[in-house]
């Protein structure tokens, strides 16, 4: 009987069985994982291809492959190492998956792991209430059709290929990919909403189901409002910059140390706003007294409005606007966010081990999950590859001598500190 964490979470005593490597699997998984379920992460000898990523606290360190990357999206979870071409191997994730709640993999189709005798028939067969849950780029045709199962795919791709990369860049035309990963982060957060659903009919009727979640699709859904706006218009949206297409002012205006951004719709805001500024051109002139004509007289608007931000410092202008109803914020770096109240209070940045030789600490991203019964903690840093593998064997009924032989033959993999 697997034993799971006294953890505090709204999924505590829940169970997950996770294959997924590189990004969008283990974001998902972080975020199951921080909410109390305990995530067994299955990795192969090598490691979490992520491991290699850095930056490394220490690069002599790289070999335990824990660089930054890698520990932010699997902090709170084991990792059991196992050669899933053994048959040893497949035996014990067999076992898993019959003690575990969901199962999670992010391969380019499923099939791959027929290979391994974990594929959805055999292990709904193992376990009949288990959650499959599938990411891919293209999806499964085991739930709908698709036309290009099994193609390998990357976040850019992804935005390519949904449209997203079609409306974010320069009015000139010059695309740029979003900044942060979302073909792979909000593809796990759909896995992780579907799977969610999916648990809670099983609870209720004792049959599991498979959740294919693919990448494209994601993000076509993601990018919605290009699909409504073409179906009503017949015209392709293009990039439009830091701007919005159905208001204005709403835009990055560049101060003398940095940039804020502002937006003024509905009008009630746009009162507010002039009132700020306190220029009397904004209040009288016709191109700026209704919605419609700031929207046709953008550049002018945005050339009055940056003479007033370009006079000022970050501070100074978001002084200014702070606390007046104004739709103001600055735009923040990095460096910003580790000094930054809101943030702070939100404990969006959490200090964890990251070296476990040293016991040296580093910061990392925090859970936006808050809940008022069942807090969400972030308590263990990323596991060593196989750092908990023989723990879980033991959890598993294998006696000490069966797990050193299975280590000896290679099947498993364990290391620690």
């Amino acid at each position: 009987m697997l034993i799971t964490d006294e953890r505090s979470g709204p999924l505590n005593g829940y169970k997950i069985l996770d294959l997924t490597r590189t990004y969008a699997g283990p974001y998902a998984t972080m975020m199951l994982a921080d909410m109390g379920a305990t995530v067994y992460k299955i990795e192969p000898p090598e490691g979490d291809p992520n491991r290699q990523l850095g930056p490394f606290l220490h690069e002599e360190d790289k070999d335990m492959g824990l660089g930054g990357f890698f520990s932010s999206i699997n902090r709170n979870k084991k990792s059991i190492a196992l050669n899933l071409k053994h048959p040893d191997a497949q035996k014990v994730a067999q076992q898993l998956a019959a003690e575990c709640d969901a199962m999670i993999f992010n391969f380019s189709t499923p099939k791959i792991l027929e290979k391994f005798n974990l594929d959805y028939d055999t292990i709904k067969e193992i376990n009949p209430k288990i959650v499959f849950v599938s990411i891919s780029g293209y999806g499964t045709s085991r739930v709908e059709p698709t036309l290009l199962e099994g193609q390998p795919t990357i976040d850019m791709m992804m935005q390519a290929e949904s449209g997203t990369l079609s409306i974010t860049g320069a009015p000139t035309g010059e695309v740029y990919k979003v900044g942060p990963g979302i073909g792979d982060t909000y593809a796990g957060t759909l896995a992780i909403v579907g799977m969610l659903a999916a648990l809670l009919k099983a609870k209720e009727t004792g049959k599991g189901q498979l959740v294919d979640i693919a990448m494209l699709d994601s993000m076509v859904m993601l990018t919605e409002r290009i699909i409504y706006q073409y179906s009503y218009t017949g015209v392709s949206p293009g990039p439009i910059g830091n701007r919005h297409p159905l208001q204005a002012p709403y835009s990055v205006y560049h101060t003398n140390d940095g940039a804020i951004v502002l937006a003024a719709f509905p009008d009630r805001y746009w009162d507010k706003l002039v009132e700020v500024l306190d220029i009397d051109i904004l209040k009288t002139d016709p191109r700026f007294t209704t919605r419609q004509a700031r929207l046709l007289n953008q550049d002018a608007l945005d050339e009055i409005i940056t003479g007033w931000t370009s006079q000022r410092s970050k501070k100074e202008a978001m002084a200014a606007l702070n606390g007046t109803g104004c739709l103001a914020a600055p735009v923040n770096v990095a460096a910003d966010l580790f000094d930054n109240e809101q943030i702070d209070c939100r404990k969006m940045i959490v200090e964890v081990e990251g070296h476990p030789k040293t016991g040296e600490k580093v910061k990392i991203t925090g859970s936006a999950f808050k809940f008022s019964e069942n807090p969400v903690h972030i308590y263990h840093r990323a596991p060593l590859n196989g750092e908990d593998s023989r723990a879980v064997l033991g959890q598993l009924g294998y006696a000490p001598e069966e797990i050193d032989r299975m280590i000896s033959e290679g099947s498993v993999t364990y290391n620690h500190v």
